[in-house]
């Protein structure tokens, strides 16, 4: 597929070949830094998920640019037949991830026939660098799972058709192409996203969070959420998930050591919080990647 080719990032799961019939799903390994770049063209809508570590992006129409910030949970569409001209930095020592997902020509033209819109589907579609809307974050994530777990084409496709559906017709959020003003800044951000990487192995509290955003609990917990789309406890999941996941590919750690570097005292809680997220136990997911 051409779009491929334009990306910076390393592959790592494509749902290529599990017969998903409407969406393609890819995850990439996104580099640190990427200069100026274009994407190629494509009849899809690309739906772009970041599942890991923060970007200060840009995106150019004409010769303006426009900036905002990812963090796991925001959203970047590029509507059919549209081209993003890209560049970003990493903001943080955590590895860039993200979940790309097409949705195809044809699904979004026979939505459009079904829910009765006159004129060309194309044009009701969101182009927008950073996208608000929880469905599609939810939405999102789910296809994320569903590739994890090698997930069947009727569940896949299922979640395809309800993306489709909401964009064409559902679409109330906000479309925002500015960061908006929040009391959670990008440096006291970096503080706290540092704070919970040096601190996976133990129990962090909202209190210690608060404390390096220097705003009380209750105020942080509202604007962390605002700002990286999901909440601290979630974030801090997902840090030691990654971490988890990085342990049983590249070293050789019994799965009790690596629960311990990652915050868990039980095995089993691990394990359950493990297959949550990747739908494998630490076993099982350690295996499975040995043997491919």
């Amino acid at each position: 597929m051409l779009a491929e080719f334009s990306l910076p990032g390393e592959r790592v799961l494509c749902s290529g070949e599990l017969g998903w019939q409407t969406m393609l799903a890819r995850t990439y390994v996104d580099p640190p830094r990427v200069e100026q770049f274009s994407t190629a063209q494509s009849s899809d809508l690309l739906i772009v998920l970041v599942t890991s570590g923060t970007y200060a992006i840009e995106s150019r129409k004409g010769r303006r640019w426009r900036q905002a910030n990812y963090y796991p949970g925001s959203v970047g569409v590029t509507s059919p037949d549209n081209v993003s001209v890209l560049r970003w930095q990493s903001t943080s020592a955590q590895r860039l991830e993200s979940l790309h997902l097409h949705l195809s020509a044809d699904l979004l033209k026979q939505i459009s026939e079904a829910l009765g819109e006159k004129g060309p589907w194309q044009r009701r579609l969101p182009d927008a660098l950073l996208l608000d809307d929880p469905f599609v974050v939810s939405a999102g994530r789910a296809v994320g799972r569903a590739l994890q777990s090698r997930a069947p084409a009727l569940y896949a496709d299922s979640i395809a058709q309800m993306l489709a559906t909401h964009l064409l017709y559902g679409l109330e959020s906000e479309i925002a192409t500015k960061v908006r003003p929040a009391a959670l800044g990008e440096s006291a951000l970096r503080r706290v996203t540092a704070y919970m990487h040096e601190h996976l192995h133990e129990d962090v509290s909202l209190d210690d969070l608060a404390a390096q955003a220097n705003i009380s609990k209750y105020h942080f917990l509202r604007t962390f959420s605002k700002v990286t789309g999901t909440t601290p406890h979630r974030y801090l999941v997902d840090l030691r998930m990654s971490r988890a996941a990085d342990l049983l590919r590249d070293t050789v750690q019994p799965v009790l050591h690596i629960a311990v570097a990652c915050g868990y005292r039980s095995p089993a809680q691990f394990t359950a919080a493990f297959r949550r997220r990747f739908g494998l136990s630490p076993t099982e997911f350690r295996r499975q990647f040995r043997a491919g």
